[in-house]
């Protein structure tokens, strides 16, 4: 397994794990639904070359994505724009779903100082990919003087790796996101 820059030519394969890792997720939801979900999600986060990772083990196995607190791109126009094709019901789950992405994010990007990242997406379908993807993250961090990684996960993932590596809960905070009440949660690792 290697890990090396995440690009352009990763994104197909990387929005297929995305839907293998959080199927469950929206598994009610229209097929056109998730894999817009996924693709945003992918296209939102991937902000900044230079900390953003895939796992390579002839195939794609893992990403993690990182950017600054200024990095910005086109995501949520393409997203709104493409929400107008869907049904009146998967319109109003994909808003609401996007209001809840852009507000918690907002409040990572409030607590982040200018020489912080902000861990946007971080994906691993390898056992012990995720130690490696995070190695390199801060690896790169380290070498361009980032004090600090932050990252918000909420209850519906696996919250307790970040934990078990040395990730430090600052914040917690409940949503209602789409009639599902859920707990937020921002860490940050000093690196």
């Amino acid at each position: 397994m290697i890990v090396r820059n995440f690009t352009d030519k990763d994104v197909e394969e990387a929005s297929k794990i995305s839907h293998l890792v959080w199927g469950d997720l929206y598994k009610k939801e229209s097929c056109e639904l998730q894999k817009l979900i996924y693709d945003f999600t992918l296209e939102y986060y991937y902000l900044n070359n230079s900390f953003s990772f895939a796992l390579d083990d002839n195939g794609l196995k893992g990403i993690v994505f990182a950017s600054s607190k200024h990095d910005k791109n086109n995501s949520v126009e393409n997203f709104t724009t493409k929400v107008q094709s869907l049904s009146d019901n998967d319109k109003i789950i994909a808003l609401n779903l996007l209001d809840y992405v852009e507000t918690t994010g907002r409040e990572v990007k409030n607590i982040m100082n200018e020489d912080d990242l902000m861990m946007g997406l971080f994906i691993s379908t390898q056992k012990g990919g995720g130690k490696m993807l995070l190695a390199k993250l801060i690896e790169t961090a380290k070498e361009k003087g980032i004090k600090n990684i932050y990252l918000w996960t909420d209850t519906t993932c696996d919250f307790d790796y970040y934990q078990k590596n040395k990730f430090t809960l600052v914040k917690e905070f409940k949503r209602n996101v789409n009639n599902k009440k859920i707990n937020t949660l921002i860490f940050k690792k000093e690196i």
